[in-house]
């Protein structure tokens, strides 16, 4: 499936299967996932602003508004 997806994307198919085949980048996959979890990222999508303040979980823009003002009152 992820190679018909990466097809239908336009990206190069024979690459997509070596690096699935060869994990080259489960690494950098593993330290993104921990660095998300440190960060308490549970949800999708998930904005940090500034690099601290996180909001989690498809909100409406008033959630995002409030959340913008609170962290430029700060």
């Amino acid at each position: 499936m992820l190679i018909r997806l990466a097809d239908e994307a336009g990206l190069d198919c024979e690459r997509a299967r070596a690096i699935l085949a060869s994990g080259e980048f489960a690494g950098e996959v593993r330290e993104m996932e921990a660095w998300n979890q440190r960060s308490g990222i549970h949800a999708v999508p998930a904005v940090i602003v500034s690099g601290k303040y996180l909001i989690q979980g498809g909100e409406p823009p008033e959630v995002f508004e409030q959340a913008l003002r609170k962290i430029i009152a700060q």
